[in-house]
């Protein structure tokens, strides 16, 4: 088991694995949305640069080659359009285990993308990686991801009070889990 393809389809999306020069692409999708994103992400805020976006674009890329993370940039294929991102992080290959998050561009929330792309990678992770579990950690706040994981299957697991710590300050996480 050595990694993703650094492809991924479904109909109408394409998934490729984030590169160092996708960092305006990342910028203009982020700014769009950073009302409905930064509440859930430390990196998504007002003011976020290009030189944000490069490096969030180049931790991607690097640790893809590192095999500690597996993300890839969510576009609309008949257009190109950056729709956002999915992926796998922290990958814990000695568990069999990783983490799946996602953001959508606001515009492009509510037709299904997220689903899609999370149902992608995790397929992917447990066929390529050979992964035992997948979990997806989604503040306790945020119905329309918690909606995503349960379109997936994911179950419920519980709740970790004050997992994170996220712009709004220490936050109640919602465990979600899917097993192969």
């Amino acid at each position: 088991m050595d990694g993703l393809p650094e492809e991924l389809r479904a109909p109408g999306l394409l998934l490729r694995r984030y590169r160092a020069g996708d960092a305006a692409l990342v910028l203009e999708a982020a700014l769009e949305s950073v009302a409905e994103v930064s509440p859930y992400e430390t990196w998504c805020h007002q003011g976020y640069t290009l030189e944000e976006a490069a490096e969030y674009a180049g931790w991607w890329a690097q640790d893809w080659d590192k095999g500690s993370a597996y993300y890839f940039a969510v576009t609309d294929e008949a257009t190109g359009r950056h729709l956002g991102s999915c992926g796998l992080c922290p990958v814990e290959r000695e568990h069999a285990t990783a983490g799946l998050g996602f953001w959508v561009r606001t515009p492009d929330t509510g037709r299904g993308v997220a689903t899609t792309a999370a149902r992608l990678v995790a397929e992917a992770a447990f066929e390529h990686l050979g992964l035992n579990r997948i979990e997806l950690l989604i503040a306790v706040g945020n119905t329309a991801s918690r909606r995503v994981a349960e379109k997936l299957g994911a179950v419920y697991e519980g709740t970790l009070r004050k997992r994170l710590v996220l712009p709004a300050g220490p936050t109640d996480m919602a465990m979600y889990a899917m097993v192969r």
